[in-house]
């Protein structure tokens, strides 16, 4: 059975915003940050880390993955690489080198969305963790993803991650 995330609730993105105002203030758990850092280092990874001290998994994108890999193996904090906007031509290369990912289906192109949803969406799950999806794509599909045992985020214009 799937596991439902909500947007800003279970799932919150921090920016370098965020770090600089020491925000946000979070009484409840927080099951998945996404981190967006322009220029992650130490200082910040600690402060999200000592803020968030219940939270141990992160999403982060593939303009940092190098500094995030440095710094994630040496904790025992779990994160998801999550796709860009155009990944036609790198979808497959973006599952082999990614061991952990957060695909994120709205922001892949008619195309994709279609043959991700139509031809292959049982195999993208037994090989994802995460998933982001539109209101009317999970509708369309909940048989299928109901039966996953991953986590899944339906989408709301008033949140993106």
């Amino acid at each position: 059975m799937a596991i439902f995330t909500v947007p800003g609730r279970d799932i919150i993105t921090i920016t370098d915003l965020d770090y600089e105002n020491d925000q946000p203030n979070v009484s409840h758990k927080v099951h998945i940050i996404r981190l967006n850092f322009n220029e992650p280092n130490d200082t910040k990874m600690r402060w999200i880390i000592d803020k968030f001290y219940q939270t141990n998994r992160f999403v982060i994108d593939l303009k940092n993955i190098k500094y995030y890999n440095f710094y994630l193996k040496k904790t025992n904090i779990k994160y998801y690489v999550i796709n860009t906007d155009i990944m036609w031509n790198g979808l497959i290369s973006f599952y082999k080198r990614n061991n952990k990912v957060l695909l994120d289906i709205t922001r892949l192109s008619d195309d994709e969305r279609h043959f991700i949803l139509n031809t292959s969406l049982s195999d993208i799950l037994n090989n994802t963790e995460v998933i982001q999806i539109g209101k009317n794509d999970y509708i369309n599909h909940s048989d299928v993803i109901n039966r996953w045992k991953g986590n899944c985020i339906i989408y709301d214009k008033e949140y993106v991650i």
